[in-house]
């Protein structure tokens, strides 16, 4: 089967491998229907690269398909159910997990980046982190189940309530399912801050009430929000100090975006003085059947994040487009024919 293989730093390539034949007991086998491309895999190929990724792995972790074989030990998803994967398997034994907290599971092991992922026909993944989404919502939609996930975590640390105000910092995926979320849970004004025009207007399509480059931010934003906001969303993952500026007293800063190299000195009395909560926020949380919900529900729409749908041939191609900042969200379609290979072609075509 073809596979995009993360070979090294700087090296992504579509080779072929062998199917998987054999099964854990407690495994499924999957056949990928549709794969995002995140961020963090821009960051895996980059030199040096931004995000661990072990060598000679199929890369892929936001992906839909159908259970086409199971493990002896299986018993739920029956065969030919469809699913999303939970790429980040929680062990439910370790300290972490037993103390409710999975996302700080101390055995993860992410599929998609230490072992093989969904950029491949098929895939074996672990039966409790595969779950059932209805055939109703399309491929390409279905494949932002997972950062959809991780959104509805950062949503629940940040206790929004209608009424209160929000900011987010970054209108990229993340960020603009951000805003669809704050607004639909009644946040208002929900303002983003976003260089790109192209994104701010699919911040705008995504239930934003405003959408301002850091320029606008800078000239009018208190107008918009002259006690700060009660939400702020660090979607970048270097605006701590500048979220710490717009958040109101009493107010909550979540901290999702991610930059290992950032670095950010902070007046801690402020923090303290104003009574501020500072959240972090990391992947998911017993939050996958909200995300699917929220998709087989249809509202909010989430569909103008999906910018591009390629081949997996033009995986390459995604990833440029994401590192460029032209493609907001790229799925790559495994059921795309051999024609179609040269085409970079958005689903709104």
């Amino acid at each position: 089967m073809k596979a995009a293989v993360f070979v090294e730093p700087g090296v992504l390539d579509v080779v072929h491998r062998p199917q998987p034949t054999e099964l854990a007991p407690d495994e499924v086998l999957v056949e990928v229907e549709c794969c995002g491309l995140c961020g963090s895999d821009v960051h895996a190929i980059a030199v040096p690269p931004g995000h661990p990724t072990a060598p000679n792995t199929i890369m892929g972790h936001e992906f839909v398909g159908h259970v086409v074989a199971r493990g002896s030990d299986v018993e739920e998803p029956e065969l030919g159910t469809r699913v999303v994967v939970d790429p980040d398997p929680k062990c439910g034994v370790c300290e972490n997990c037993r103390r409710g907290m999975p996302s700080a599971c101390l055995r993860l092991r992410a599929i998609g980046v230490y072992r093989d992922g969904g950029l491949a026909a098929l895939c074996r993944v672990p039966a409790r982190a595969a779950f059932e989404i209805s055939e109703s919502v399309p491929g390409w939609l279905a494949a932002i189940a997972e950062p959809l996930a991780c959104v509805v975590h950062g949503m629940q640390r940040s206790a929004v309530q209608p009424g209160d105000s929000a900011l987010v910092f970054g209108g990229g995926s993340i960020g603009c399912m951000f805003a669809a979320l704050l607004s639909t849970a009644g946040a208002y004004p929900t303002v983003v801050v976003e260089p790109a025009a192209a994104r701010r207007e699919i911040a705008l399509r995504c239930g934003a009430d405003h959408a301002l480059s850091p320029e606008e931010w800078a000239r009018s934003g208190r107008e918009l929000l002259p006690a700060g906001a009660d939400v702020v969303v660090d979607a970048v993952g270097s605006l701590v100090s500048a979220g710490l500026e717009a958040v109101a007293t009493g107010g909550r800063l979540v901290l999702i975006g991610m930059n290992s190299n950032a670095r950010a000195e902070i007046a801690q009395n402020d923090i303290t003085r104003r009574g501020i909560s500072l959240l972090g926020s990391y992947i998911t949380n017993f939050t996958f059947p909200t995300a699917i919900r929220l998709l087989e529900r249809g509202q909010p729409d989430l569909s103008p994040i999906v910018t591009h749908r390629l081949s997996l041939d033009e995986v390459r191609d995604g990833l440029e487009l994401l590192r460029t900042g032209e493609a907001m969200k790229v799925v790559i379609d495994l059921d795309r024919s051999e024609e179609h290979t040269s085409e970079l072609q958005s689903h709104h075509d």
